[in-house]
């Protein structure tokens, strides 16, 4: 059993996985926006924080730490999105999308980088999305921030390769998530990649034998494939 960190614990893939989890017998430290949502799962131990505050990726890495000693797994959930034009972007919404997306994903890779590769072994999950690998029209602001985050982490595995730690990405094209409940798109969510889907294959990546990677993972639903 491990000892896994998820963030964006408090709904879609991050819930899911927090859930199955910890059933099976994980030890799971759980972060997101809502602490009445992360109370609401009952499961594993948690800490309400925004991952975009100074300071906040140290103390959550340090809480899970404190609380199980170490953390052999991070499956890092938490992002926001962004589908507009160009043209309409303003440059707040662009340096958000780039602050959530991105350099928190970059304190927080840090962060707990840093104590798993002290330990010499760990897993560091996150979810980039299909819009990390591949472009689409009128997502620019967060097409930027999930590329950068593919590129960060792939710079991270090079600069870690010789400490025990794997990172995997996973491009996964459109999970029905309340993700969508606030994008203006027009999609089909039951044509979507269900949530348990999702987990499932992130599960395989947890489970995985230690000395193998599964370093890059896609998956989209067969009516609006991106290449």
């Amino acid at each position: 059993m491990a000892n896994i960190l998820i963030t964006g614990a408090s709904s879609g893939i991050g819930a899911e996985l927090a859930q199955r989890l910890s059933s099976r017998g994980d030890s799971v430290f759980l972060t997101g926006r809502s602490e009445e949502k992360l109370a609401a799962l009952a499961c594993g131990a948690h800490l309400a924080a925004d991952l975009t505050a100074p300071g906040s990726a140290e103390k959550i890495v340090a809480a899970a730490v404190e609380k199980f000693g170490s953390i052999d797994v991070v499956v890092h959930c938490a992002g926001i999105g962004l589908i507009k034009p160009a043209a309409d972007t303003t440059d707040a919404e662009f340096t958000q999308v780039m602050n959530v997306n991105t350099r928190a994903t970059f304190l927080l890779m840090r962060e707990a980088c840093k104590v798993m590769g002290a330990a010499k072994k760990g897993l560091f999950i996150t979810i980039p999305g299909i819009l990390g690998k591949a472009p689409m029209r009128n997502a620019s602001a967060y097409v930027a921030s999930k590329y950068a985050v593919t590129g960060m982490v792939k710079c991270f595995a090079q600069e870690y390769q010789r400490s025990g730690l794997r990172f995997c990405l996973f491009h996964l094209g459109g999970v029905d998530t309340p993700f969508w409940d606030k994008i203006q798109m027009a999609v089909q969510r039951d044509k979507m990649i269900p949530v348990s889907t999702a987990a499932d294959l992130i599960q395989q990546a947890i489970d995985a034998p230690p000395h193998l990677v599964l370093s890059e993972v896609v998956m989209q639903p067969e009516s609006h494939q991106l290449v």
